[in-house]
């Protein structure tokens, strides 16, 4: 594993000479170019991007690339699973506004009046979905939530900064799309699945807050 490990991100850093090394060990390899994470473990490989541009041309293209390199140099005939994530983001002013914004969609019934000794509305509210076919699968999340980011210096770091903490509450739309079985490599196009995929969740998701 590890032999083949270095020579995937070997061919890897020969396309992408920007690469940045996260987390380097034979069960799990990740590393930086530009927005996007790559990463390889043990059954997995994941291309994460963070603020990708809304075509996703440039994403498709280049979890194209990787997902190739991977396939041929593990020597791998068969996808367990092919997945494609959108998870999207709208910011609110508070966590309460958040899950205010959330019961507004009418996806969820709001108890009224005091319940189980709390006279406090819900928070977070949280609504699900999931489809599957024999081939297919897509599962919908709807929720509010709070984003936490926290930075402690080093005490060598601390006399040039200060330590970070934040918070952000949000409305959080995330849809997973997947197939259910097996494919084999050769009849899978990454590029092309995420074109599909992106179709499909513009097209159908209208129906989720229709509900």
């Amino acid at each position: 594993m590890w032999d083949k490990s270095g020579q995937l991100w070997k061919s890897i850093q020969e396309k992408w000479q920007d690469l940045v090394p996260v987390y380097v060990e034979p069960r799990k390899t990740d590393f930086q170019v530009g927005n996007n994470r790559l990463q390889v473990e043990l059954e997995q490989a994941r291309v994460i991007s963070v603020d990708p541009e809304r075509s996703l041309e440039h994403f498709a293209r280049d979890a194209r690339d990787f997902i190739k390199l991977t396939t041929d140099h593990l020597h791998i005939s068969v996808y367990k699973r092919v997945g494609f994530r959108l998870v999207y983001f709208k910011e609110f002013k508070s966590r309460a506004d958040a899950a205010a914004a959330v019961f507004s969609l009418k996806l969820l019934r709001l108890p009224d009046g005091k319940r189980f000794e709390v006279e406090e509305p819900p928070v977070d509210p949280m609504y699900s979905l999931r489809w599957e076919s024999e081939k297919k699968g897509v599962f919908v999340n709807v929720r509010a939530e709070v984003r936490k980011f926290d930075v402690e210096p080093s005490p060598e770091a601390a006399r040039l900064m200060s330590a970070v903490h934040s918070e952000t509450s949000g409305v959080v739309f995330d849809v997973d799309y997947y197939t259910v079985a097996p494919v084999e490599t050769g009849q899978m196009d990454v590029a092309e699945w995420i074109k599909h995929a992106v179709h499909v969740i513009a097209r159908d998701s209208k129906y989720v807050f229709e509900a």
